[in-house]
């Protein structure tokens, strides 16, 4: 595991093996990537790595799991010395984290169908837009929020008591239906599509900034984006744009159909969903 530091501070070490542990990589080899696997290549594994005696004391005790998002150092030891982190000037750490599964490492989505494609395809399967055609049914939805006249509103939010949450049925990309357990049930046909939310929440599109959402293929290859955006207040900027400040648009880059492109087109999708 490495971060580019510093283009990905080198304190963030830990959350490339969290993204991996994420996409398949099994607990054990995910927690070895950044302790016993790099003192190893280093030539260092007689000294750093793990935790057996005459080993240097470089140990590490976490709130929580370490491959759980957030997961933050409660003491460090570096050769034995305790180092300061901040808790003798009143930081708090852990807070939030009393519940026995903080410590337990976080559940993983089952990858096996992109596994087979992506051996099928030598890595690189095709990404075709998906479109659906049937009903979504929803279920263990926490909140539906909406757009009202004054901003957002709570549509539905299931109570404490209702451990199975809500069902939501969107059909030709409206919603028909918002309940609890079964109520909408009787509403879906053969053709519907399941998609358990795990306590998520069902949300207006949102309108995001900062990111190229796929306008570029290579960060250090100019001919492989959308060239520089126009500086207003330096030059004109071309008719053709239809804004007089230049604003870039996902919608026209998306045409150009590279793969971080063709990645961001199902997110637009989604967020615009509603």
């Amino acid at each position: 595991m490495q971060t580019d530091h510093p283009a990905l501070n080198g304190r963030y070490l830990l959350y490339e093996a969290q993204q991996a542990y994420l996409y398949g990589l099994p607990l054990e080899l995910a927690l070895a990537s950044v302790t016993t696997a790099p003192a190893a290549v280093a030539g260092l594994s007689h000294r750093l790595g793990s935790l057996r005696p005459g080993m240097d004391a470089d140990v590490v005790l976490w709130d929580s799991h370490p491959l759980r998002l957030g997961a933050t150092p409660l003491t460090v030891w570096v050769d034995g010395i305790v180092q300061p982190l901040g808790t003798e000037i009143g930081v708090h750490v852990g807070k939030g984290k009393e519940e026995p599964e903080w410590r337990e490492p976080p559940k993983v989505p089952d990858w096996e169908r992109e596994r087979q494609e992506a051996l099928k395809w030598e890595g690189l399967p095709p990404l075709e837009i998906n479109r659906v055609s049937e009903a979504v049914v929803f279920t263990n939805v926490s909140a539906v929020l909406t757009r009202g006249t004054e901003g957002i509103d709570h549509m539905f939010r299931s109570s404490a008591e209702d451990q199975s949450g809500g069902v939501v049925i969107v059909d030709g990309g409206k919603i028909i239906c918002v309940g609890i357990s079964n109520a909408c049930n009787h509403l879906v046909s053969g053709r519907a599509r399941l998609v358990d939310l795990e306590g998520g929440v069902l949300a207006p599109a949102f309108i995001s900034f900062g990111s190229n959402l796929g306008l570029q293929e290579i960060a250090y290859e100019p001919s492989t984006g959308d060239g520089l955006p126009f500086d207003p207040f330096a030059e004109d900027v071309p008719g053709v744009l239809r804004d007089p400040g230049g604003i870039v648009q996902a919608a026209d880059a998306l045409e150009f159909q590279t793969r971080n492109a063709l990645y961001a087109l199902p997110i637009l999708r989604q967020m615009l969903f509603f």
